[in-house]
């Protein structure tokens, strides 16, 4: 997905794209893939349809170039460079995911809605299970790479871990996006105790 933005930016020197594929990502997050306007995404971007009509042949193409817009900008490698933390060990990355997971990030909202939109729009889900693999992929690429420091049991098996850090990291987005009790949360220390002691327990030196 990122070389998908490279090649926009090669094609769009003066940033129109870019400022259009912005616009109907808001819109998408607000609203939903099927409720987007046209004239309000042009509006925000700054621009005519005629200019979002000289770039996708309708308003279906457009948001399903905002939908890979978005998810390209939320795939694990693309969060790691985010948080700072690529060139980090991979046991300082899972905790630094780990605390993560907790705070209130906007790039995460765009899951939550992605979800909703793709129970009954084919596009929707089609992308949703292109970023779903590819998130499992990096994700089991850095699993691997924790094996290799011996923060995990090689024996583990990768993908039940990469399910378990997909389940926590979407299940708790969407928890929180309908309204979870505060009472019902724990704060991020408490949080980060527990994926520290999760962790420790996949170590293979872990003495239980």
């Amino acid at each position: 997905m990122a070389d998908g933005a490279m090649q926009r930016r090669v094609r769009d020197p003066d940033g129109l794209t870019e400022k259009l594929l912005d616009a109907a990502a808001e819109v998408f997050v607000e609203q939903g893939y099927d409720k987007g306007v046209v004239s309000d995404i042009a509006r925000r971007a700054g621009a005519t349809t005629g200019a979002i009509y000289a770039r996708w042949p309708d308003k279906n193409e457009m948001m399903v170039a905002a939908l890979d817009h978005l998810l390209e900008q939320i795939t694990p490698e693309q969060r790691m460079k985010d948080l700072g933390v690529s060139g980090m060990s991979g046991t300082d990355i899972l905790m630094a995911w780990g605390a993560n997971v907790l705070e209130s990030d906007e790039t995460q909202d765009v899951l939550v809605q992605v979800f909703g939109s793709a129970r009954n729009n084919a596009a929707v889900q089609q992308r949703l299970q292109v970023f779903l693999n590819d998130q499992a992929d990096q994700l089991s690429d850095l699993v691997e790479r924790a094996k290799d420091e011996g923060l995990c049991d090689k024996e583990m098996s990768t993908p039940a871990v990469v399910l378990l850090i997909q389940a926590a990291g979407t299940g708790t987005h969407l928890l929180r996006s309908a309204g979870r009790a505060d009472r019902h949360m724990p704060t991020v220390e408490e949080w980060v105790q527990l994926i520290a002691q999760l962790l420790s327990a996949a170590s293979p030196n872990d003495s239980t």
